[in-house]
C-alpha cells in the first residue's frame, strides 16, 4: 500500500468515525468539515484536498445532516439520563409511600395504646377516690 492509499484510508476511517458520532480526537459536538476530518485523521491542513471525491463526500454529508446526528445522540443521552432519574424517583416515591403506610400503622397502634392507658389511669383514679372515700368513712366510724 502506497503512501497515498494509506492517507486515503486514514481519511476515510476518520470520516466514518465522525459520521458514526464516535470520533477519537475531535469532540463529538464539532461540526463535520474538511478541517475536522483532517484533525481526526491526524493529518496536516489541506491534506484532504488532494482527494476531491472525499471532499465532495464530506460536503455532501455536511449539507445533508448539519450536526443532526450529534444532536440526536445528545438528545438520546439526555433522554436516557432523565429516564434513569425518573426510575430512581419512582423507586424512592414507592419506598417513602411504604414507609408512610408503616408509620401510620404505628401511629394508630400507639394511639390505641395511649387511649387504653388513659382509660386505665382514669379507672385507677376512680378506684383511688373510692378507696379514699371509704377510708374516710371508716375513719369517721371509728371515731364515733
Amino acid at each position: 500500500m502506497g503512501k497515498s492509499n494509506f492517507t486515503r484510508a486514514k481519511i476515510e476511517e476518520a470520516l466514518k468515525r465522525i459520521l458514526q458520532g464516535r470520533p477519537q480526537i475531535i469532540p463529538s459536538t464539532q461540526k463535520l468539515s474538511v478541517k475536522a476530518v483532517e484533525e481526526e485523521a491526524g493529518l496536516g491542513s489541506g491534506s484532504v484536498y488532494y482527494y476531491p471525491e472525499i471532499v465532495n463526500k464530506i460536503k455532501k454529508h455536511a449539507l445533508k445532516k448539519p450536526s443532526n446526528n450529534k444532536n440526536k445522540s445528545l438528545y438520546e443521552e439526555k433522554i436516557a439520563s432523565l429516564q434513569d432519574r425518573l426510575k430512581k424517583e419512582k423507586r424512592l416515591k414507592e419506598k417513602y409511600r411504604l414507609e408512610v403506610t408503616e408509620l401510620k400503622a404505628q401511629l394508630a397502634n400507639m394511639a390505641s395504646q395511649h387511649n387504653q392507658l388513659a382509660l386505665m389511669i382514669q379507672q385507677y383514679q376512680f378506684k383511688i377516690a373510692e378507696l379514699e372515700h371509704s377510708n374516710e368513712l371508716a375513719h369517721l366510724d371509728t371515731k364515733r
